[in-house]
């Protein structure tokens, strides 16, 4: 892929126009993982960015969403979507107070996620982890998700758990994509500092929600002020940073 910038968790689903999106983006030399939050959206997606190549679309069970599956119709689908497809997300575990009522649901479709991962290989997935770090290390594990000869990656997006939990992902060799709103935090600007570079992505996590504004140019602007913070942070050269996580980013995306 020829972008030097690299959005690795969007939604460009929620755009009025996600192909238009799509295009601006590319004149903006912008890439992006575009995550779906429905096995639905992302047919619609699949096929509306069929000829975005700077775009990549994941086929999404959003854990806010999961509660509104049918164990016994829907997880069949699920699994077969996943199981035929290389790019996975948003999928994972959300137990805030908001989210916590439909645990076992969420848990199920990470579990039908994970398996059918561990089975087929050759994913990468963009993962949500909201107050549930450690529960989704748990589901991936024991699926073998990790390593060996599933060779699947995992993109913890927005981290936002513990420090034991971070070092916890690390050594399961997790990746870690980044916003700017994760840097406005004091916790969130030391596990900047403590992901190793060859794990670090970009990402804005936008549009927020369905008709929300978006703008191209604005996306490139945060993918840029998210890297220099990166590089101020970690003491390290901007240009060799930006170089190696766009070289991460060119690897996972590949088809």
């Amino acid at each position: 892929m020829s972008p030097d910038l690299f959005d690795m968790h969007c939604h460009l689903g929620f755009c009025a126009n996600s192909a238009q999106a799509a295009r601006e983006l590319a004149a903006q030399g912008v890439g992006a993982f575009s995550n779906t939050v429905t096995p639905a959206e992302f047919a619609e997606q699949q096929a509306a960015l069929a000829d975005a190549a700077n775009v990549r679309t994941g086929v999404g069970l959003h854990p806010w969403w999961a509660g509104e599956f049918d164990p016994f119709a829907d997880w069949d689908r699920l699994y077969g979507l996943v199981a035929r497809n290389r790019f996975i997300g948003e999928v994972g575990l959300d137990f805030s107070p908001r989210h916590a009522d439909t645990r076992k649901a969420q848990l199920d479709a990470l579990v039908c996620v994970a398996h059918a991962c561990a089975r087929t290989g050759n994913k990468v997935l963009s993962i949500h982890a909201a107050r549930a770090v450690d529960q989704v290390l748990d589901v991936l594990e024991r699926a073998s998700v990790f390593g060996g000869l599933t060779g699947n990656a995992c993109i913890i997006h927005w981290f936002s758990g513990t420090s034991d939990q971070l070092a916890r992902a690390r050594r399961a060799g997790c990746y870690f994509s980044v916003n700017p709103r994760m840097l406005e935090s004091k916790r969130g600007r030391a596990y900047a500092q403590a992901i190793p570079a060859d794990r670090l992505l970009l990402e804005t996590d936008e549009p927020a929600s369905e008709g929300a504004p978006w703008d191209a140019a604005r996306v490139r602007g945060l993918l840029e002020e998210t890297l220099q913070q990166l590089a101020a942070l970690r003491g390290d050269d901007p240009a060799e940073l930006r170089e190696h996580i766009a070289q991460t980013s060119r690897t996972l995306l590949q088809r």
